[in-house]
């Protein structure tokens, strides 16, 4: 039920005309089961659990996990939605133990709170746990072209609209890729931050129904710049302009 519910809230579903999010959910990436021995992590946090994402390391212990052997993860940045979501980017404090597997833990969470990896390829949820191959990965994303505008949305749910701009993923890794996006408001100046997970050979950018990493409040156009970081935090930065964009209205086209 709790997975139901989690796939409602991520894909804006509408049963009998009626949508529903959910309170809380926390979430981690890698959304695979095998990692590098460098590999990096995000911890995602949807309403509720935006606090405990706020809080690692000082109010709840994040770390890895085998058996009685325990690696810390530092917290590198934190990135803050503008709409009821908050990320981690955390590494671990040294190198991780070729064939060995980790758990992702979290201290003294809150009750109804559980840290869960949701594989986007494989609908696959549970326990956040990762098998190491020996390696390190130290190549860059590889980034063909600048991305595109292929097509804006907005549909209107029960709790609220779907607002985004889709792009074209121009980058290709071995490792799981990320896009650190950041987005600002040519008419207030406020601009966001966060990583995002392609969906293939496509890059999401705006919110759900229930939450999101940019809101698209202001009338007029944005700007918004890509860069490509692969799970082991190897970055290939955006060069040259940001890219200019008006945002999506009830006019856009919102069929597949």
């Amino acid at each position: 039920m709790k997975l139901l519910l989690t796939l409602i809230m991520l894909l804006c579903s509408a049963v009998s005309g009626v949508a529903l999010c959910t309170a809380e959910g926390l979430y981690v990436y890698p959304s695979g089961r095998t990692i590098k021995q460098n590999s990096m992590f995000i911890v995602r946090g949807y309403a509720e659990s935006q606090s405990v994402v706020l809080g690692l390391n000082k109010k709840y212990n994040i770390y890895l996990r085998s058996g009685g052997t325990i690696v810390r993860l530092v917290v590198k940045e934190i990135c803050v939605g503008q709409y009821q979501l908050t990320q981690a980017i955390l590494k671990p404090e040294r190198e991780l133990e070729a064939g060995r597997e980790y758990t992702v833990i979290i201290d003294s969470l809150p009750k109804r709170e559980e840290l869960e990896r949701i594989s986007d390829k494989t609908d696959n949820s549970g326990v956040p746990s990762y098998k190491v191959v020996a390696g390190i990965d130290a190549t860059r994303p590889e980034v063909t072209s600048k991305p595109v505008i292929l097509k804006k949305r907005y549909a209107q749910y029960g709790c609220g609209p779907a607002i985004y701009v889709e792009f074209s993923n121009p980058a290709k890794d071995d490792s799981e890729l990320w896009v650190k996006t950041t987005v600002r408001s040519l008419k207030s100046g406020k601009e966001a931050t966060f990583y995002l997970v392609p969906d293939g050979e496509k890059i999401y950018v705006g919110r759900s129904m229930c939450s999101g990493a940019f809101a698209f409040r202001d009338d007029g156009s944005y700007e918004v710049e890509f860069s490509f970081v692969d799970s082991c935090g190897n970055l290939t930065a955006w060069a040259g302009e940001r890219m200019v964009f008006t945002k999506p209205d009830v006019r856009s086209d919102d069929e597949d």
